[in-house]
């Protein structure tokens, strides 16, 4: 839940691990534990979405708990985050958005040794969206104190026998009945696509389309959906930037129109236990405005990209401890 600085404070000193959301300015604040935290503006508290720049929100770690390590990790060091992970538990991992370890998890984690044998759980920091306001994404190992925009940074969660960690995607979106689209390269922004076949200049096919940019472009991943968000459109260099990178090969389509965004999501999200972390994309935030009011039962940082092993866009990540 949200928490003032004193009283998350007071948690570390108490030697309690975290996992931890907020600005900048106030995580740089807090007493060195074994903690990890990463920057955001906005939050899903017990009351529905806020936007806080004086309060922190904390992720105790489940009471079963063995053991919890801190790491940090390079772009060069991160495919083999998961050589530290235990046997047994869970990683929670923090990339700030547009870093190159955020490029490099983007565009490779699918063949990062380990990747779908261990669950990684975690989130994209960010910034407020208030330009004015705006600071570089940040995450902070508080092992050690450093704040970083460059580094990734991981907790490792050991979990006794007979304790498993379940991952859980929450995704309202279907791929449309439009055409297939392709892109001629991966990568986080494009100028043409091949509709059908066919080359066209991606920005100016969503413009003539008058095509809704809420709406993600989504991919059939061995039978999982996959969002890829719109992040911008400029008809005058005809750039198409997204939040997550698109692939070479893969056939993408725009999601289907979904009338009462809102409410469609707030259905898919069930009572399924106490989560032992959970966070929902700010798209998710922004276009079913939650400011102010409850997903379901769901608290957490809101998030510029969520990670459910791989890294998801506009979709909510829960993580469960079983057994």
């Amino acid at each position: 839940m949200l928490r003032s600085i004193e009283e998350v404070s007071q948690e570390i000193r108490h030697g309690t691990p975290l996992l931890l959301a907020g600005n900048e300015k106030a995580l740089r604040s807090l007493p060195r534990g074994n903690w990890i935290a990463g920057t955001t503006a906005y939050f899903m508290d017990r009351k529905g979405g806020v936007c806080s720049r004086d309060r922190i929100f904390a992720t105790p770690l489940p009471a079963c708990v063995s053991a919890a390590r801190v790491r940090t990790y390079s772009e060069n060091t991160l495919p083999h985050v998961l050589d530290d992970a235990p046997e047994n538990g869970y990683t929670t991992l923090i990339l700030p958005a547009g870093s190159p370890v955020h490029t490099a998890y983007a565009r490779g984690a699918a063949q990062f040794p380990g990747m779908f044998v261990k669950p990684v759980a975690g989130w994209v920091s960010g910034s407020s969206l208030d330009g004015s306001r705006k600071l570089s994404p940040k995450v902070l190992d508080g092992t050690t104190g450093v704040c970083s925009r460059g580094q990734a940074v991981a907790m490792h969660v050991e979990l006794p026998p007979g304790k498993l960690a379940e991952l859980e995607i929450v995704n309202v979106f279907r791929p449309g009945s439009g055409p297939g689209l392709h892109f001629p390269q991966t990568g986080f922004e494009t100028s043409t696509c091949l509709v059908d076949g066919s080359a066209v200049p991606f920005a100016q096919y969503l413009d003539s389309t008058q095509s809704d940019m809420r709406l993600p472009l989504t991919a059939d991943y061995n039978g999982a959906i996959v969002n890829v968000s719109i992040q911008s459109v400029d008809t005058r260099t005809g750039v198409v930037k997204f939040f997550g990178p698109v692939f070479e090969g893969v056939e993408y389509r725009l999601a289907a129109p979904l009338p009462g965004y809102g409410s469609a999501f707030d259905g898919l999200i069930e009572d399924r236990g106490e989560t032992a972390f959970a966070c929902n994309c700010v798209l998710n935030y922004l276009y079913c405005h939650l400011e102010g009011r409850a997903a379901g039962t769901i608290t957490g940082p809101v998030t510029y990209g969520e990670i459910a092993n791989l890294l998801l866009n506009q979709t909510l990540v829960r993580l469960f401890i079983r057994g």
